[in-house]
């Protein structure tokens, strides 16, 4: 990915299967800083994400799915594959014993190194934003957005002289959106700087009353759109609420991206990396070519 793209687009950040207290703790935080975090919970289905998101930030939870040494083959594979190298690789642990940590350490190029949660919550918070702050995370975008045209549960229900108007909602972040608004209703507004008063915004199932404020008025052909930002009054919990909205919504179109992709079904514990890092000897005959990526026999 080209240095100015990253400075307007910033990199979109996975954590592979992420430990509770991640989940919990460490996610919504940087859910509010308004990083684009992702989710995903199988290694088998990285690959696809990142040859189609290259550049991206990878923390990898290596305590669960795979073993240290597969894992470790695992991470020296992205470093031999041209799609896969520009992506920034982080290790979280709270179980890699020290040998193994001086293992992945001395024989991987780990942008973050190897994360200990048991370090605490802070400590931990502070590490993964060092990293996100060294390949430039954000870029330029300060603020995190979805598209939900297409989604019917995305709208703003507004109560203005005497009657309930439907406004579509097309897009969202936790400081405005974007909605479709029918001619009639558009026509009788005509100035930017207009305040929307008794707005109920639906998002799946919940609904949060907020006010707004006409930022920018574009007309269509089938009417006009509104770019509304939300007053600066806007509780915490509205603007949470849209942040954790987004990040689903984001989270469940990529997913989508890949959904006809085959699965990564390498058998890392097959490939030589570890083994020969550590001296170890397999106990088993390894084909000539197990240690090329994607061999599975």
């Amino acid at each position: 990915m080209e240095d100015n793209k990253d400075n307007i687009l910033g990199r979109k950040v996975f954590f592979v299967n992420p430990a509770y207290s991640i989940k919990k703790d460490i996610i919504p935080a940087l859910h509010r800083q308004e990083f684009e975090v992702y989710i995903i919970d199988s290694y088998r289905d990285i690959k696809n994400l990142m040859k189609i998101n290259q550049g991206s930030v990878l923390f990898l939870n290596v305590d669960t799915q795979l073993s240290v040494g597969s894992w470790f083959n695992y991470i020296r594979t992205f470093e031999r594959d041209e799609f896969l190298s520009s992506i920034s690789l982080s290790v979280i642990t709270e179980r890699m014993k020290q040998q193994d940590i001086d293992v992945f350490v001395k024989n991987t190029h780990l942008k973050g190194g190897i994360i200990d949660i048991s370090e605490g919550g802070e400590e931990v918070l502070k590490r993964i934003l060092g990293v996100l702050d060294s390949v430039n995370a954000k870029g330029m975008r300060q603020y995190v957005r979805a598209n939900v045209d297409s989604d019917k549960e995305a709208s703003l229900f507004w109560n203005y002289n005497g009657k309930m108007h439907h406004l579509k909602m097309l897009d969202i972040s936790s400081v405005g959106m974007a909605v479709s608004v029918p001619a009639a209703l558009a026509e009788q507004i005509v100035a930017k700087n207009f305040l929307l008063q008794d707005v109920t915004m639906r998002l799946g199932v919940k609904q949060i009353p907020i006010d707004a404020v006409i930022y920018a008025i574009k007309k269509t052909e089938s009417g006009y759109i509104w770019v509304l930002l939300l007053l600066p009054s806007a509780s915490s919990q509205a603007k949470n609420e849209i942040r954790s909205y987004v990040a689903e919504t984001n989270q469940t179109e990529l997913m989508l991206s890949i959904n006809n992709l085959r699965q990564d079904d390498t058998d890392y514990n097959l490939l030589n990396y570890y083994n020969l890092a550590t001296k170890h000897k397999l106990n088993t005959t390894i084909s000539p070519f197990a240690s090329l990526p994607g061999h599975n026999a």
